[in-house]
């Protein structure tokens, strides 16, 4: 048995296409599907009307995902253990390649690669998409990572019961602080390129703003807990304030020079998104800032 794990909140627009690409998988194996919801719109009807074999528990008010998955863990059976996304589209061989990776590879965790599910004409979507996913395309050599969403990542069951529970606590980057610990107990990832989901991103300008800010808030908090790289900067408030005008040129032209070496295509044919991105660059920094300056987090 094989598990498949959701989150989802107000998912009414997306949901329906996920459930249909996880019903279609070419594995043959048995495998359940859980979905953990805290949904306001119409995601419970669409699921118990339209997908009625769907494992379904929702929560009365708004659950961030790593208290959702937690739920799904205890609900689940399967090993391994697969996450996705409600707004994440699994490619028809996705669980196939997922067990058969776990079958032939001793890792705690395996994860790949994400696409962009929105229509191409969506510019601001584009933007998100090299945003986020600059480390996940489809070109990235396979092998071992330190990290790998849980919009696309499986787990041996055992792993995830060793290093225990997702902490709300880090939403949305909860995933990034339990693959930290799940490293630190001697354990690790590993990447396929051919593991694919395609996602659906933001296709406004003020919904990809807002989110680029709590991004950057999220991002400084993690490294003023975690040792990573980069942390240096966010734990010296001074430093932070010295390197406010080039934090946001580094990441700009890091995520073009890493699409221009893997995904040249996708920069020729988005200059809008390329401007979009560079814009989303200033929210994303006041986040940084203010993650920094929080007085919520141990540093």
């Amino acid at each position: 048995m094989i598990s498949v794990i959701i989150p989802s909140y107000n998912s009414g627009r997306t949901i329906k296409p996920v459930l249909q690409a996880l019903y279609n998988q070419t594995y043959k194996g048995a495998y359940e599907i859980i979905l953990v919801d805290s949904s306001e719109d119409r995601t419970p009807e669409i699921v118990q009307k339209d997908f009625p074999k769907v494992i379904f528990f929702h929560y009365g008010q708004k659950t961030d995902p790593g208290s959702a998955r937690n739920k799904g863990l205890e609900l689940s059976s399967g090993d391994p253990v697969l996450f996705i996304d409600s707004d994440c589209r699994a490619d028809k061989e996705w669980i196939e390649r997922m067990v058969l990776l776990h079958k032939k590879l001793s890792y705690a965790a395996i994860g790949g690669a994400v696409l962009n599910a929105n229509d191409h004409s969506s510019e601001v979507a584009w933007a998100g998409y090299m945003a986020e996913f600059r480390e996940y395309l489809p070109s990235t050599p396979a092998g071992p990572v330190d990290h790998i969403p849980t919009y696309n990542l499986s787990y041996k069951r055992a792993a995830l019961m060793k290093v225990a529970k997702f902490n709300p606590d880090y939403y949305p980057q909860e995933d990034l602080e339990f693959n930290f610990r799940l490293r630190q107990m001697g354990m690790q990832l590993y990447f396929d390129p051919q593991v694919r989901v395609f996602h659906h991103h933001r296709e406004t300008l003020s919904a990809f703003f807002g989110h680029q800010k709590k991004i950057g808030r999220i991002t400084s908090r993690m490294l003023k807990i975690l040792p990573l790289s980069g942390a240096f900067i966010a734990r010296n408030r001074l430093l932070t304030l010295l390197a406010v005008p080039f934090l946001p040129l580094i990441k700009f032209f890091n995520t073009l020079r890493i699409f221009l070496l893997r995904q040249p295509k996708i920069i020729f044919a988005h200059i809008p998104a390329v401007v979009i991105l560079a814009l989303g660059l200033a929210p994303w920094i006041s986040g940084f800032l203010q993650g920094v300056f929080d007085k919520d987090v141990k540093e």
